[in-house]
């Protein structure tokens, strides 16, 4: 498993990347389960309406982390550093394989 680096620059960008491509992911995993908003909103530990995950799939609002681990169990996938970097920049991976 990788390491979380330290490096400022990499952590920013990865941050960055988890704030475009979750909001995405949360939609396409959505869409591929046949859920609409309201029902995947009424299948979290907590409950929210239909508005709120429109909300999160448009980047509006933010999860919080344990909305995000419930929906990443929801869908399979709740190892959360693997769930990101499959979405890693190809820049990062790049840099990385060069290091």
């Amino acid at each position: 498993m990788n390491t979380i680096r330290r490096n400022e620059r990499v952590r920013k960008a990865q941050t960055m990347a988890a704030r475009q491509y979750i909001p995405a992911t949360i939609r396409r995993l959505r869409r591929e389960m046949k859920l609409t908003q309201a029902q995947l909103g009424k299948s979290l530990v907590t409950p929210v309406d239909q508005a709120t995950i429109s909300n999160w799939e448009s980047g509006k609002t933010e999860l919080t982390a344990c909305q995000l681990l419930d929906i990443m169990m929801l869908f399979g996938q709740p190892n959360f550093l693997s769930f990101i970097e499959q979405f890693e920049p190809i820049e990062m991976v790049q840099q990385r394989e060069s290091a």
